[in-house]
């Protein structure tokens, strides 16, 4: 948006959203698909997010107006950034990553990106190598695959040079620290200002249970994309 590209008419952090909420793309068969794709490019909409869930990537790659984007970040930084900002944000009940786990959200998961690369969304499902060899080849159609860690210097060459305003660290947020203040949570605001980062006990096993993810990192981050 900094850059100028046109979200959808009603987004949420660029999700499409509908008078039901956010609009399910990734239930959407290829006819469906192209019918919304279309109807973007009426509205002259040129950037569409899709956090909570993964389109069919195929349609999408053969379609010659869509360039698909990704970025990755090292799974393990990412699932403990994930617990923090909830955590202190408060947008989860959970004190302890074993129960953060076992709220059964998609983004607060083990082996996300291979469930969402693999289209695999349903945790009651255990993943599979077949899982993330399908992850893998559905990265493959992904035109701009960034590393989080060396970098993002790769979106200049989508003319995106304009940084934004709206960056989000879980520490240092004045926002999130008035939040925890005026919900009187004055044992949590004095962590936060400590900021104590809360880590997986090591019990859990955290790289084990995020094998594929992990695997799935380390292919990408010695590619150059």
């Amino acid at each position: 948006m900094a850059n100028g590209e046109q979200f959808y008419e009603n987004h949420e952090n660029g999700n499409p959203c509908g008078e039901g909420g956010v609009i399910p793309l990734w239930e959407m068969n290829s006819n469906e698909l192209t019918k919304f794709v279309d109807q973007c490019e009426d509205k002259g909409v040129t950037f569409v997010a899709t956090e909570w869930g993964a389109p069919d990537f195929s349609v999408l790659a053969q379609d010659s107006r869509i360039h698909l984007i990704t970025c990755f970040r090292d799974p393990i930084k990412r699932f403990i950034s994930n617990f923090n900002y909830d955590y202190y944000w408060m947008w989860s009940d959970s004190k302890s990553y074993n129960q953060y786990i076992s709220e059964n959200n998609l983004h607060s998961s083990p082996e996300y990106y291979t469930r969402m690369f693999s289209r695999n969304a349903d945790l009651s499902k255990s993943l599979t190598q077949t899982d993330f060899e399908t992850a893998k080849k559905n990265i493959t159609l992904f035109d701009t695959v960034i590393i989080a860690e060396t970098g993002m210097s790769t979106l200049e060459e989508l003319g995106w040079i304009e940084e934004s305003d709206t960056k989000h660290p879980t520490f240092g947020n004045i926002s999130l620290a008035l939040s925890l203040l005026r919900k009187l949570r004055f044992f949590r605001l004095f962590k936060y200002l400590l900021q104590k980062k809360h880590i997986p006990p090591l019990e859990m096993n955290i790289e084990n249970i995020n094998k594929y993810d992990i695997q799935l990192y380390n292919t990408l981050s010695i590619k150059k994309f």
